[in-house]
């Protein structure tokens, strides 16, 4: 018999990441869920992998346990690769929860992304409660499209998680046909459902017209505009094309500023951004870098800037681009994951071509489309006004906190109410 839809649930959230100062939109998400959940009634517990000491973290419904690597897993690290560091984390991971699940039984644990599958399935199966994933993330085949081989032990690890044993939330219907396409998941068991956001921070000013007004001189002259880039420098993100974009802008619109916050997370990375800035040099006045950001101060450049900018060449969903349209901006983007499920083109922002290269698996931004775009926008304040006033609207229509929530509880009850999807095989055991 299932459980009433009137009773509260009882939650336990498994992740890597939690809060977006750890890495990005792994950590935006978990928290975002954690908080909707105990705003909606359940009682939330977190359990997330933290580099410091642990701690514990309290709200009204919800707990936060941020729990570091075990001096066992610290003293085996350098032997090692990332995806068994991950596992052996997944063993801490394990006895952190034994103990919570003493304490209060959860009805159902929730994971996100791979990282933290294995230990979710053994403790479901130790306490026989429901599983259930989200996956954030697809290495194979979207990698090779910008050029990455994906490392064979993440693949089989995403081979694991989409082996029809664990009903899995993806976050856009783009990647939920890339999973049935690659790894032949059943339909049944997964289940499509954008990321939201508590959008109120972002729909409102948080400072008067005079700081803005102050911090924009800063950066642009007042006949200049100004086209904001955050996220990761890196080679998924698109960044070649925003440079070479951005030196046609430049060519018929020298009056325009490009302001590229973000940070990059990998030598190779590092190493692509070196080339870039050598390459494009004469535009280095005004294309500025300014690094890795904290949140605050990236709503502050949404506040300054004109024009925002999403050139990847995949995207699973990207919660910059609702964050952009949130505080007002009209959007270019790239139709190709996420980008285009967000971006209503036409309306609020418009989206422009990935195409196969000549060169293998490889995907190319349209360079000139991404330039005419932007500049149809920055040649056009009025309509580019109207845009970011239309992209608010769509945000709380459709990506708001209270929409996603109610679609994860949909599936808990739905997943509480039915049978386990099928039974869990003895090699399924040994593996996990």
């Amino acid at each position: 018999m299932g459980r009433p839809n009137t009773m509260p649930l009882s939650v336990l959230l498994l992740a890597m990441e939690y809060t977006p100062d750890v890495a990005g939109g792994v950590g935006t998400y978990v928290y975002e869920l954690a908080t909707g959940l105990a705003r909606a009634g359940c009682s939330v517990t977190v359990l997330a992998y933290t580099p410091g000491e642990p701690a514990v973290l309290r709200e009204p419904n919800l707990t936060v346990h941020l729990v570091p690597p075990s001096r066992a897993s610290l003293s085996r690290a350098g032997r090692l690769s990332l995806v068994q560091g991950i596992r052996a984390f997944n063993e801490d991971l394990l006895v952190h929860a034994r103990e919570l699940v003493r304490e209060q039984r959860p009805d159902l644990i929730h994971f996100h992304q791979w990282h933290t599958a294995r230990a979710a399935r053994r403790l479901g199966r130790a306490v026989d409660v429901p599983v259930l994933g989200t996956s954030h993330y697809i290495s194979e085949p979207a990698e090779r499209w910008w050029g990455q081989t994906p490392d064979p032990e993440i693949l089989e690890e995403e081979r694991h998680l989409y082996d029809g044993s664990t009903p899995i939330v993806s976050v856009s219907a783009s990647m939920s046909q890339l999973i049935r396409d690659t790894y032949g998941m059943p339909e049944s068991l997964l289940h499509t459902i954008h990321c939201a956001m508590d959008a109120r921070p972002n729909l409102q000013p948080a400072h008067p017209p005079e700081t803005y007004a102050r911090l924009r001189a800063t950066v642009a002259a007042p006949d200049e505009r100004v086209v904001l880039y955050t996220g990761r420098l890196h080679p998924q993100k698109g960044i070649s094309a925003l440079f070479a974009a951005a030196e046609r802008v430049l060519a018929e619109r020298p009056a325009t500023r490009f302001l590229l916050a973000g940070g990059t997370d990998s030598r190779e990375s590092t190493q692509m951004v070196q080339a870039l800035s050598r390459r494009y040099a004469p535009l280095l006045g005004r294309v500025k870098l300014l690094g890795k950001l904290p949140r605050p101060q990236l709503g502050l450049l949404h506040r300054i800037a004109d024009v925002a900018v999403v050139p990847s060449i995949y995207e699973p969903f990207g919660y910059t681009a609702i964050e952009q349209m949130a505080s007002g901006l009209p959007l270019v983007a790239t139709r190709s994951g996420g980008p285009a499920e967000i971006v209503v083109p036409g309306e609020t922002g418009l989206l422009v071509p990935v195409r196969p290269s000549d060169h293998g698996d490889l995907r190319e931004v349209d360079v000139e489309s991404l330039a005419a775009a932007q500049l149809s926008l920055l040649e056009d304040p009025v309509r580019a006004r109207r845009m970011g006033e239309a992209g608010q609207r769509r945000v709380v229509e459709h990506f708001s906190l209270e929409k996603m929530i109610a679609a994860n509880l949909a599936v808990y009850r739905a997943l509480l109410g039915a049978p386990p999807p099928h039974h869990v095989s003895a090699r399924q055991e040994a593996v996990s």
